[in-house]
């Protein structure tokens, strides 16, 4: 009849860690002030419960065009020379990050400018 035939195939699109396995959704908000003399200004968030990381949100209270910034878990950088836009930016990614108790998130904002600033950054994700 034309009908709709689906079948169950392993490790396709759907499995981690392309699809969550965790289903309540928490954001972990992070406030980073930037003085004008400090070169890099960095953050770092230990993980206190399992969960699964799935993406970033961040935003300056003055953007510059030469100002970027970095995003490491547990030491192994994701995110390489992010410039900062005009904008808030949303970055999802493109797999879902497990998270274990003890993990490290590390922030690292590169001041080019050499302006002060606050830059705010939620984490995103599903525990």
């Amino acid at each position: 009849m034309g009908g709709f035939m689906t079948a169950y195939m392993a490790g396709g699109r759907f499995d981690p860690p392309f699809m969550p396995t965790k289903k309540r959704p928490y954001t972990k908000g992070i406030r980073v002030e930037v003085a004008s003399d400090m070169p890099i200004a960095e953050h770092i968030f230990t993980v206190t419960t399992e969960a699964e990381l799935i993406s970033l949100a961040i935003a300056c209270s003055r953007y510059e065009d030469r100002d970027y910034w970095n995003f490491y878990h547990n030491g192994t950088m994701m995110m390489d020379e992010i410039y900062t836009k005009e904008l808030p930016e949303g970055l999802y990614l493109m797999v879902v990050v497990p998270l274990k108790v003890g993990d490290t998130l590390k922030f690292e904002f590169r001041n080019k400018s050499f302006t002060s600033k606050a830059v705010w950054l939620n984490y995103q994700m599903l525990v």
